[in-house]
């Protein structure tokens, strides 16, 4: 198996992985994966790449509601934090393994990463992204009852899962078949879409580095942070 292990935080951790990437970022300027292009003989989906375009945005709607119904209680907040807290730490952990140029407006990758996470998974990083919403959702829901907290909960997991399934990994999985060819028909073949994958596989490809999360994740620890803070607010549970 192929692993490396990097948790220095040094100028060498942008490496030759990140420069293939900046490659990647070339071709894209010459349409290579752009909106108007193709992936090999198929036309593109453009209805998932605009959605993998704009999935920063489609969680809106759902804050929106929580900030608005937020009755959190104390059962609720502890039961919350643990799946925020744990869909944190995976998200960085996954993070850590993509890079720091693995966020863009469209797929772009400089290499097939198959260990960490992604020996488990194929999406690692949105079962972090859905936990953490089902965190928030357990969170702003206690005092309805366990019922409707449970309902929210299933509908957060559902829709973060439609969107997903239909407007984000199409896109991505178009790019790296385009790409990487048989190497990510047969990484498809072995490790689901989402859960789980328990067999070793053969050539594992990746390193972990401490860089890429103190570069991008921040931003995402401060919206969880304050969302956190609003809703406890709101909640009565903090008073100010």
């Amino acid at each position: 198996m192929n692993k490396e292990f990097d948790s220095e935080i040094t100028s060498n951790q942008i490496t030759k992985d990140d420069s293939e990437i900046d490659k990647v970022n070339e071709d894209k300027l010459n349409n290579n994966f752009s909106l108007n292009s193709s992936v090999g003989d198929k036309p593109k989906n453009i209805i998932a790449l605009m959605g993998f375009r704009y999935r920063a945005l489609f969680p809106i709607p759902l804050v929106i509601v929580f900030l608005i119904i937020a009755k959190a209680n104390y059962i609720s907040v502890i039961i919350g934090s643990i799946f925020i807290i744990l869909g944190a730490i995976l998200r960085s952990i996954c993070l850590g393994y993509l890079g720091v140029k693995s966020r863009g407006e469209e797929p772009l990758i400089a290499n097939l990463i198959t260990t960490g996470p992604y020996r488990f998974s194929r999406n690692p990083v949105y079962i972090a992204n859905i936990t953490i919403a089902a965190g928030f959702a357990i969170l702003a829901t206690g005092n309805y009852g366990l019922f409707l907290s449970l309902l929210a909960t299933i509908f957060t997991i559902l829709y973060y899962v439609i969107y997903y399934n239909y407007f984000v990994i199409p896109a991505e999985e178009e790019f790296l078949e385009s790409k990487f060819k048989e190497k990510y028909i047969e990484y498809k073949k072995n490790v689901p879409k989402w859960l789980i994958n328990f067999k070793p596989l053969e050539n594992e490809y990746g390193r972990f580095r401490i860089l890429p999360i103190i570069k991008t994740e921040p931003w995402t620890w401060f919206f969880i942070i304050l969302l956190y803070i609003i809703i406890l607010i709101r909640s009565n549970l903090i008073k100010i």
